[in-house]
């Protein structure tokens, strides 16, 4: 395993509120490393409403999503969070416009790295995988280095046998198809209990469940005690 990057300037770039739970301990642990961090979110996930326990508008939707991501980072030690408002579930169609409307605010954070998707997306959702584009490309430009989110060895085994759900996700144009998830090369230890503090503050995604809740309660402690990400080659 490489060693972690903590103590730096993170730029850590996602598409929906709640993404950042996939480093939401290292962010905490870089502020605690003197480090800065930075999250920009491309959409404010107005399109989420699987878990709503009553229906709301679109506009509404965002307004609470912005409000959890929010009240999340302020638990994190985040230091900045930048919302884009590109539609959700509508990223990979304005690819051109994200690239354009980050690259001039990425240049001014300085970012000593980049953390976002890799080419799996995690979940192979369209929006985490054209973000994940966007992110190399600014990467390259910038010479910065990159780090792409990844799951747990343990949680990707089990992923890697859950073909069926992946392709019926498929069929609402959202997803990709089946992510090929790779092992990560960074592994960062994280303290669970701020993790699931500021994770419990997206309600309208995760309501009293616990986040990652359709995963065995023994994987979700493992996504708890560490994070993990690929070391990008760009």
């Amino acid at each position: 395993m490489k060693l972690p990057f903590l103590g730096s300037r993170l730029v850590v770039f996602t598409a929906h509120p709640d993404d950042e739970g996939l480093a939401a301990g290292t962010m905490y642990e870089n502020h605690r490393a003197g480090g800065k961090t930075f999250l920009i979110c491309a959409t404010s996930g107005e399109k989420g409403k699987s878990h709503l326990a009553r229906p709301v508008s679109d506009a509404a939707l965002a307004r609470i999503r912005r409000g959890e991501l929010r009240a999340a980072a302020k638990a994190l030690k985040i230091d900045r969070v930048i919302f884009f408002g590109f539609p959700d579930a509508g990223v990979r169609a304005n690819a051109a416009r994200l690239y354009a409307k980050a690259v001039p605010v990425i240049t001014r954070l300085k970012p000593d790295r980049i953390v976002s998707f890799g080419p799996d997306g995690v979940s192979a959702h369209w929006d985490h995988i054209t973000v994940g584009r966007v992110a190399r490309r600014i990467a390259k430009k910038l010479k910065t280095p990159l780090a792409a989110f990844t799951l747990t060895p343990e949680v990707i085994r089990v992923r890697r046998n859950q073909k069926t759900m992946f392709l019926k996700r498929r069929k609402f144009g959202k997803y990709a198809g089946i992510p090929e998830l790779r092992e990560g090369d960074i592994k960062i230890k994280i303290n669970a209990a701020v993790k699931r503090r500021a994770m419990r503050h997206h309600v309208s995604q995760f309501g009293t469940r616990p986040p990652f809740a359709e995963l065995p309660k023994t994987l979700r402690d493992k996504m708890m005690g560490y994070e993990y990400f690929v070391e990008e080659k760009i």
